[in-house]
């Protein structure tokens, strides 16, 4: 009968708008530490009803109303305390072990066979709360103690790595890369933006605390698998979330960056960026062959990036490691309209000229004739061969073969104007209306330099004269590629 007084008292005390069951008595005992100190089961399961209650609050001598369970071999009370579910989100023991980073207790409950990937209503595990708040020891028991799934989502599709990004823990990122964390893990889902990791690291650093949220976002994309251009739900990738230079700086130390993924807005990185972010998003080489952004564009077909681009000041002929430039990548994947802007915003037009040549292209020799007519009725012009057809010729053997392998093409290159060229592969009377008197000119004027080349072709390599005409167009970084001269000596001939 006195029990049931007490709880009954007990039970219309702690239902006391305000009151707060976790008080602090005499040797800083709460009302749980001495339900279980006296034993006092029914007490302990009265108590455990409040959403607020702590079986973690320290009495005195440091000890929490687990350690008294504990020691005192109370099993009843401890599995009590093991089974309930805390507060609003229906955490279990361990959750909140993990979350106040009580490591002996979560050591203990593990050893206790406490199911590690437990989840609450949030479907949080253990390991999201220790990430989230910072326990680098909670962290490392859960999982490597304890084999804790590491890349588990919860109700929101988010990873302990997500919560430890989110809430700039540096450690704790580190610590579960090295755990082997994945550094690219999204899930699709109602309530999900589809966000890497990544993502989250490159929003942070547009707010408070911006220099941990770089070294944050270095220590991700650092790692070889980290995938930098992956699309969130509205398909914009990290790029499009940087909003200041040094984010973009960091962005772009990656190789594989791709400025030209567009979002469901149908925009670039680009169309969003700020005058000094664009400066460095151009400034920038791309890719194993060094692009810049406008050989990317131009190879793409980019048209309306390729203008917005050259609204800007930038060097039109700038060319990758393998000495092309803009106008040649995008003439070389048939971009014409690209060829064409960029025609008449003053790009070279030599390299798409022997690439036309070469490749008997009567489209794109059509598109040069009606763009850049007048120039190309220079003799000098197929002689000017551009730094591609210079392709790393490191040694002079390679050389002197290749001349004499085309020894007839680079006379006649020297007289024989662009026009002329342009004819032999196929362009009609009509197309070339306009040079047909300097084209008959110099094509008898070809015609009698090719019957004497013929017949000195062997002596004249050895001459002087042309070995030093060579080694001014190597320093050119000028050369003669494969064209053959038979189809241009027979039409010659007629």
């Amino acid at each position: 009968m006195a029990n049931n007084l007490s709880l009954e008292l007990i039970k219309c005390l702690i239902n006391q708008p305000g009151l707060d069951v976790n008080v602090r008595g005499l040797n800083g005992k709460t009302p749980l530490h001495c339900a279980i100190e006296f034993d006092e089961l029914s007490m302990v399961d009265l108590l455990l009803t409040k959403k607020n209650i702590n079986p973690f609050v320290e009495d005195n001598e440091g000890k929490t109303s687990l350690d008294y369970a504990k020691e005192g071999k109370k099993a009843e009370i401890l599995q009590a305390l093991i089974n309930n579910k805390y507060g609003s989100e229906q955490d279990n023991l361990l959750h909140l072990a993990a979350m106040i980073g009580e490591v002996n207790a979560v050591r203990y409950l593990i050893g206790k066979g406490v199911d590690v990937n437990v989840r609450n209503a949030l479907h949080h595990t253990p390991l999201h709360l220790a990430a989230g708040i910072g326990h680098e020891n909670v962290v490392k028991i859960l999982v490597e103690e304890g084999s804790a799934e590491i890349d588990v989502f919860d109700v929101r599709n988010q990873t302990p790595m997500h919560y430890a990004v989110n809430n700039k823990k540096l450690e704790i990122v580190k610590l579960l890369l090295e755990l082997g964390v994945d550094v690219n893990s999204t899930r699709i889902g109602q309530n999900s933006m589809k966000l890497s990791p990544v993502h989250i690291a490159v929003s942070n650093t547009n707010y408070d605390e911006r220099d941990l949220c770089l070294d944050i976002l270095r220590c991700l994309i650092k790692e070889p698998n980290a995938q930098v251009n992956l699309q969130d739900y509205e398909n914009k990738t990290p790029l499009h979330y940087a909003e200041r230079l040094k984010t973009i700086e960091v962005l772009l130390t990656r190789e594989d960056i791709d400025p030209l993924i567009r979002d469901d807005n149908g925009k670039t990185p680009f169309d969003y960026a700020k005058p000094e972010i664009k400066k460095a998003l151009m400034s920038n080489k791309y890719g194993s062959e060094k692009n810049s952004l406008l050989h990317l564009a131009a190879q793409m077909g980019e048209i309306e990036l390729v203008e917005s681009i050259l609204k800007e000041e930038i060097d039109i002929d700038i060319v990758n490691n393998k000495g092309l430039s803009p106008i040649y990548l995008a003439a070389e994947k048939g971009h014409l309209h690209v060829v064409k802007l960029l025609l008449k915003k003053g790009a070279n037009y030599t390299p798409v000229l022997h690439l036309a040549i070469k490749s008997n292209n009567l489209e794109l020799l059509k598109v040069l004739f009606t763009e850049k007519n007048g120039s190309l009725l220079c003799r000098d012009t197929v002689v000017n061969f551009p730094t591609l057809h210079n392709k790393y010729i490191a040694q002079r053997e390679i050389a002197d073969k290749r001349m004499k392998k085309h020894n007839n093409i680079i006379c006649i290159c020297i007289t024989v104007s662009a026009v002329v060229m342009a004819a032999y592969i196929g362009l009609t009377a009509a197309t070339i209306s306009s040079a047909i008197i300097f084209a008959t000119v110099t094509g008898v004027f070809a015609l009698v330099i090719a019957l004497m080349i013929s017949e000195m072709s062997k002596r004249y390599i050895e001459n002087e004269f042309q070995k030093k005409m060579f080694m001014e167009l190597e320093e050119c970084s000028s050369t003669v590629n494969d064209v053959e001269i038979e189809p241009v000596m027979s039409r010659c001939r007629q």
